[in-house]
């Protein structure tokens, strides 16, 4: 046995390859197994030269430690069963060394001792091995493996009770203070661990593992010697050649268990107890049941009446009638169950895992990942980029045709990576990969997807070329995040990689805390209230004098926490409110207030006012401004009401007869952002207007786009045509303002001459603009 040992240290320390290490374990555990079955062939010889208890012994504490040394080696991830498995060892063996002693003397068989203690130690620690190895790294409490062990366990019981213990109790009556008595404990204990196998072979995977094979048979040789020993109050005497070898099977076989490499699977749960073995584990329940009565009725046969038989003999055959009927029906159920099981958790359209399987049966996983508490866990969602097009384009035959490839080609490859691949949504997918060794193979992983499709798919001689963006959700240990929170995550960088076209993003929280605006709804009620909204104000100016002709009035939030918000961040939420005609009315408010002020300082500019769709059509717009105006004696002439093209449009009628009745007043109007809606310059014609703003997307890439610089060209030449002035937003450079200028643009308006300022830095700033030479 030391041999085989060596062996094992010595290939560790070549550093040879991990099949020829594993090829050298195989020896050692066979080499062990049979040394130990040839010394314990030896024991009925070795009493001749008064060797028999030095060869016991020897063989007990060298399985001891071969089962400690295999434990240590293998470092299976749950340790608390093996704790227990070489406890259980220890234990059987120190109280089988004080048995021994007491058998010298004669006091194990008078009275119990203190090698007793031992003994039930030993056989206590081996159940709750067995429990864990049975129980431990489920999710839940596997109580239908339990119950199948807890009727063998019985039915043995029963049995052993019946013809091993019933003797002893007849001949010295039941007293626990008995040491004949009280030593039934333990083979009814190795009738309790042979059923928990049964448990351990329902729950977990053991059944494919040799390593159970060898604990199966070291559980009955070590169960047959306690009822030898113990049964029919042999307990009383010194164990005999038998008794001394089918214990010592059964220690060489436990150390076995502990050095073979597949003692692993002995603990690693199946995600369902009904797996394909429950029918053979029912056709075991009649015979387990029946076995004790109809092992009574062969015993008294002869002392029965005929008529008593044939009564007994119907109802044996009741009972025959009856199990396969309910086994019958259970088969059916479970049948049905399963499929049912299997379609619920299966795509109808790919045949791959759907996203039930995820959510079910994955969380088994998710749970046991957080357990072990070791590696990244990360949860890939992927999206095919513009599917909605090839349904449109090539119909949906086609579409479902190429989904169905998808789905096959990323679940064959997710299968051999032993990751889990589903469809959760239309053309949206799921990998999952658990206990990865860091981030940037779960990162790695995402970008090897893309590489998989980049080949193009044939469907009946349609050529199709997939793209996918990947939204990616990382967590270690999983101890608080489920699936549920890794999808939304997971979506949340799918929308980035979409927004950013970067195919691949992975999910950060403290992006997504910057991004988050379900704030702004809450608070900005607030803002109005404590008086948080300020106006700002950023000059316009015509090109031809260098003149400030105007300012547009610009909202900035001053938040408390937050610092200075800009519009981009709150506008967008808002809007879809009623609190934008709020706003819409502070600043109205606000700015006819402003323009006496600064009249009174000399300078007599226009203001121009952002309005949107809902306050062009849902409310008095005409009347709010002339009231405003009369109440604050602001000329109405020196106002200017911008709208969006989008707003223009929303309701043509309606927004024409309310900038009609504006320009009654005499306020002037503008259109925004032109070139970005979806109206022609011909069209807006129609409506009253005054100024057209392009946006400044065209006019800060004039310098290197030619198809912007066209646009604003063209742009310029129509509105002539029309009569109306132009206004170019985001002028940053001289060298677009000069341009600009040439072409004959009406007004400039951008960060060449001023960002937006506070109302009391408007005067100044005007002054500098027009004094400065550009």
């Amino acid at each position: 046995m030391m041999v085989g040992v060596g062996n094992i240290h010595s290939t560790h320390a070549m550093g040879l390859c991990g099949d020829f290490k594993n090829k050298n374990i195989m020896v050692s555990w066979k080499a062990y197994l049979t040394l130990g079955a040839l010394a314990t062939l030896l024991i009925p010889f070795s009493a001749q030269f008064g060797m028999r208890d030095t060869l016991y012994f020897t063989i007990v504490f060298y399985s001891l430690l071969c089962a400690g040394w295999g434990v240590n080696h293998y470092q299976p991830k749950v340790r608390s069963p093996w704790i227990y498995y070489v406890v259980a060892i220890a234990s059987q063996c120190l109280g089988a060394l004080i048995q021994a002693n007491s058998d010298a003397s004669g006091a194990f068989g008078t009275h119990i001792s203190i090698a007793d203690g031992f003994l039930l130690l030993g056989h206590l620690c081996m159940v709750v091995a067995l429990w864990q190895f049975a129980s431990k790294r489920h999710r839940e409490f596997p109580k239908y493996g339990c119950f199948q062990g807890w009727i063998l366990a019985t039915s043995l019981i029963l049995i052993g009770w019946q013809f091993l213990f019933l003797p002893t109790i007849v001949r010295y009556g039941f007293s626990i203070d008995r040491p004949q008595i009280f030593r039934m404990v333990y083979p009814t204990l190795s009738y309790v661990e042979i059923g928990m196998l049964l448990w351990v072979w329902i729950s977990s995977h053991a059944n494919q593992s040799k390593a159970f094979i060898l604990l199966v048979m070291a559980t009955f040789f070590f169960a047959a010697g306690e009822s030898l020993f113990h049964g029919t109050s042999h307990s009383l005497a010194v164990p005999n050649d038998l008794n001394l070898m089918l214990w010592l099977f059964a220690y060489v076989m436990y150390g076995a268990v502990a050095l073979h490499p597949e003692m692993k699977q002995l603990a690693v749960p199946k995600r369902s107890e009904e797996s394909s073995h429950v029918s053979n584990v029912l056709s075991l329940l009649l015979p387990l049941v029946l076995l004790l009565p109809v092992t009574l009725l062969i015993i008294y046969f002869k002392a029965l009446h005929p008529a008593t038989i044939g009564i007994l003999g119907g109802f044996f055959l009741v009972i025959v009638v009856g199990w396969y009927q309910l086994s019958t029906s259970m088969q059916n159920i479970i049948h049905v169950k399963r499929q049912l099981e299997q379609q619920n958790r299966t795509d109808y359209l790919t045949g791959i895992p759907n996203r039930n399987h995820m959510e079910h049966v994955v969380g088994a996983s998710l749970y046991q990942a957080g357990k072990r508490h070791y590696g990244e866990n990360g949860l890939l969602l992927i999206d095919i980029d513009g599917f909605k097009s090839i349904n449109n384009i090539f119909g949906f035959g086609i579409g479902d045709a190429i989904l169905k490839h998808i789905a096959r080609h990323l679940y064959a490859e997710s299968v051999k990576r032993e990751h889990h691949f589903a469809r959760v949504d239309g053309d949206e997918f799921t990998l999952l990969m658990l206990n990865v060794d860091n981030r940037c193979a779960i990162e790695a992983q995402a970008w090897q997807i893309h590489r998989l499709l980049d080949d193009p798919i044939n469907i009946d001689g349609v050529t199709v070329k997939v793209t996918c963006s990947i939204g990616v959700s990382i967590h270690y240990a999983l101890k608080q995040a489920n699936f549920a929170t890794m999808l939304k995550e997971s979506e949340r960088a799918l929308v980035w990689a979409k927004e950013n076209q970067s195919q691949v993003e992975i999910y950060d929280k403290r992006k997504d805390i910057v991004e988050d605006k379900s704030w702004v709804l809450t608070e900005f009620r607030h803002a109005i209230a404590a008086h948080q909204l300020e106006v700002f104000y950023q000059p316009k100016i015509q090109v031809d004098s260098q003149t400030v002709m105007g300012v547009e009035a610009l909202i900035r939030w001053h938040h408390p926490e937050r610092g200075l918000v800009m519009p981009c961040v709150f506008m967008q939420q808002i809007e879809a409110t009623d609190l934008i005609h709020h706003l819409f009315t502070l600043v109205l408010n606000d700015t006819t207030k402003q323009w006496p002020a600064w009249q009174a300082q000399g300078l007599c500019i226009s203001i121009a006012l952002n309005v949107t769709a809902r306050d062009l059509i849902n409310f008095d717009l005409v009347h709010e401004i002339k009231t405003a105006l009369e109440q604050n004696h602001m000329p109405a002439n020196y106002l200017e009401i911008e709208i969006t093209e989008s707003s223009a449009l929303s309701d043509p009628a309606r927004v024409k007869h309310v900038l009609s009745g504006l320009m009654a007043l005499g306020i002037k109007i503008s259109i925004d952002d032109y070139g970005t809606g979806y109206s022609s310059l011909l069209y807006l014609q129609q409506l009253p207007l005054h100024f057209l703003k392009i946006d400044q997307q065209f006019v800060r890439e004039m310098r290197h786009d030619q198809a912007s610089a066209a646009i604003v060209r063209s742009t310029l030449e129509l509105a002539k045509n029309l009569n109306i002035e132009v206004i170019a937003e985001g002028v940053d450079d001289v060298w677009v303002y000069q341009q600009l200028k040439a072409l004959g643009c009406y007004g400039v308006q951008g960060f060449l001459f001023s960002q937006a300022v506070a109302a009391a830095r408007v005067v100044e700033v005007v002054q500098v603009i027009q004094a400065a030479e550009v």
